[in-house]
This record gives C-alpha cells, sequence and structure tokens, in this order.
C-alpha cells in the first residue's frame, strides 16, 4: 500500500501564538486559540497518499528535524522537543497516526488496499467506484480510492480535475481531499478542479449541494461554503472566492464534453438507450430478442443511478427487469 504524510504549514497568527506560549505572555482567549488549534486543525492537516510506512516516517521526522535546524540558525540556540510547543505537538501526531492507522485503513477501505487510477493528457477516464459512483477522471490528474468503503465515509483523493456523479447515501457522506480542499457531498454531480501547482480551485456544481472546506483560513480554523446546483466557486491559494453566478450552459456543455454524464433521452429509441445503459455503467443487456424494437422513450435519467434508471426504464415500456452481476435482463411488456 501506497502512503504519505504531507504537514500543512502553520498559520502566522498561530506561529505569533507559539511564541507568547513559550515567553508565558498567553491570555486565557489566546490560549484556548492555540490549544483550538493543536485540537483541530494538526489532525486535520494529515493526507495519506504516497511512499510507504517506513519512507514516510522518516519523511516526517526530517520535517521536524528540519525546523528545529532552523531555529538553529535563526536563534543561534539549540532548543529540545519541549522547547518547541508545535514541533513536539506535530511529533505526538505522527506517533499517534502510527498508533491508530490500522483503524484509519480498516474506515477508509473494507480490505485496506488504495486503487491509483491515472488520466493522460487529452484523455477522460471512467471509473466506477465501490459505491457505484461514476468519475470522469480528465487529463493527467490521478484519483486514489479504497477498494471498498467503510461504513462511515467514502473518502478519495484528487490531484487535477474529475467530473463526479456521486451515488447517493445519506448516512456515508462523500469526500474528496484536493491539495488544502476537502469536498464534502451526500449525491450529486459536479466538476472539481484543483491545480496541484497552485493551489487553484475551480468547482462547478451541476445538481445538488456541495460543501467546500479550505484548510488554514483566518485564525487557524477551516472555512466552509456550500455551493448550489448551477453555480460555480473559484479561489485561489491565497484568496478564498464566494459562489459565482449561475452555470452558463455553454461552460456546462464543455464539462461534460467527452462523457456519457447526459442521459436526457428524447423519443429515443430503447435499443439505443440499452446501448447508452452499457456504455455507461459496464454493464450488458442478456437475452434480448428485438422486443422493444418499436419503442420510444423521452425521459431524463441524468445523474441518476444504474437502479433507478433501469426502474424508470421498465416503467415506460411496461416491463421487468433482473440485474445479476453486471448483466440486466428485461421481460414482459413491450410497445404497440
Amino acid at each position: 500500500m501506497n502512503k504519505q504524510i504531507r504537514m500543512a504549514n502553520i498559520p502566522e497568527n498561530i506561529k505569533f501564538l507559539i511564541l507568547k506560549w513559550k515567553s508565558g505572555s498567553l491570555t486565557a482567549d489566546e490560549q484556548a486559540m492555540l490549544n483550538a488549534w493543536y485540537d483541530e486543525e494538526l489532525p486535520a492537516e494529515l493526507e495519506w497518499y504516497g511512499d510507504d510506512e517506513p519512507a514516510l516516517k522518516e519523511r516526517m521526522y526530517a520535517q521536524v528535524r528540519d525546523v528545529m535546524e532552523s531555529e538553529v540558525v535563526q536563534t543561534g540556540k539549540r532548543r529540545n522537543l519541549r522547547q518547541l510547543g508545535w514541533v513536539a505537538a506535530a511529533a505526538a501526531a505522527i506517533l499517534l497516526f502510527f498508533t491508530l492507522s490500522p483503524y484509519f485503513r480498516t474506515e477508509l477501505g473494507k480490505t485496506g488496499e488504495i486503487i491509483s487510477a491515472a488520466s493522460t493528457a487529452q484523455q477522460i477516464k471512467k471509473i466506477i467506484l465501490p459505491d457505484q459512483t461514476i468519475v470522469w477522471l480528465k487529463g493527467d490528474s490521478k484519483l486514489k480510492y479504497p477498494e471498498a468503503f467503510g461504513s462511515r465515509i467514502r473518502e478519495v483523493e484528487l490531484i487535477g480535475e474529475a467530473l463526479f456523479e456521486v451515488s447517493k447515501d445519506k448516512d456515508r457522506p462523500f469526500i474528496i481531499r484536493a491539495a488544502d480542499y476537502s469536498t464534502k457531498v451526500l449525491g450529486t454531480s459536479f466538476n472539481l478542479k484543483v491545480d496541484p501547482k497552485t493551489g487553484e480551485l475551480d468547482l462547478a456544481v451541476l445538481t445538488g449541494t456541495v460543501e467546500v472546506t479550505k484548510k488554514g483560513v483566518g485564525m487557524g480554523k477551516a472555512k466552509a461554503y456550500k455551493v448550489e446546483a448551477n453555480e460555480t466557486l473559484r479561489s485561489k491559494a491565497d484568496e478564498w472566492g464566494k459562489p459565482s453566478i449561475t452555470l452558463p450552459d455553454a461552460q456546462l456543455a464543455t464539462l461534460t464534453a467527452g462523457t456519457e454524464y447526459d442521459m436526457n433521452f428524447v423519443s429515443e429509441p430503447v435499443e439505443d438507450i440499452m446501448k447508452r445503459f452499457e456504455e455507461k455503467f459496464n454493464v450488458s443487456f442478456e437475452g434480448y430478442t428485438g422486443e422493444y424494437k418499436s419503442c420510444k422513450v423521452t425521459a431524463d435519467l441524468t445523474d441518476q443511478s444504474l437502479e433507478k434508471s433501469l426502474k424508470l426504464l421498465s416503467l415506460s415500456i411496461n416491463a421487468d427487469f433482473k440485474v445479476t452481476d453486471n448483466t440486466i435482463r428485461l421481460t414482459g411488456g413491450g410497445c404497440f
């Protein structure tokens, strides 16, 4: 399993509070603020991807040593870990992470295995996740996800850009980690792009509501925005934006180009709709011998799960359906 932990930069106001703490001049309110940062922000800054555990652990401790050496250069004095309050907290977080990592792996994925997928330039790669969420991974992007989601959350990591059609599950939020941003939904569709070099975010919500949180904003606290359907949100690494105007139709067409997102059918032959189902959901219809050749259907099945889409299709032609593994059989009904 590949993994890496990255520690975010400490906000300037927290550094200032640490200096006051070391000099014993913190007020009660400042102490509470510093404690809150230790309790809430530090664990949230741990992200897991990349190298193996020995290399990972060595990198973490190397970061701690680098900070200590920096103190020597700046002050001419060597401090121990107890004197470097935030570094001690970071080291403790490292130890805590490795102590709890079996639980983390169990919750992230039942088997603990992490799958990595990548798309190349000018390519869109379709990925169907364990919960049937569909991800359209766009050029030069990477997605990491567990072989099986845990019982409490569905969590993935994105580097680059992807169009998501998240399967609805009100009991298990779907969370995307991308650079300093965390995107949380229950079931919706949206296009998310975070530039790994600049940290700039570009979000366009197609359906539902998306909650975006950015780390290290303000006084050590994360800040969140809710973005509704047909809204966009753009943010630079050092500038937190607000939800923008309605998503233009032209931009929507651009975002969904090269995908099978659009499933809006107007008087479409059922046989053509069946082919679209096969292409989008990686399924096949078996036992079909032309019973619905004369049927045409008008229905908007965009952003619908396979099961719901099949229910609507079967109702429109008065048929029954049965799904076995990745094969579908339609029986009865027809058009006359």
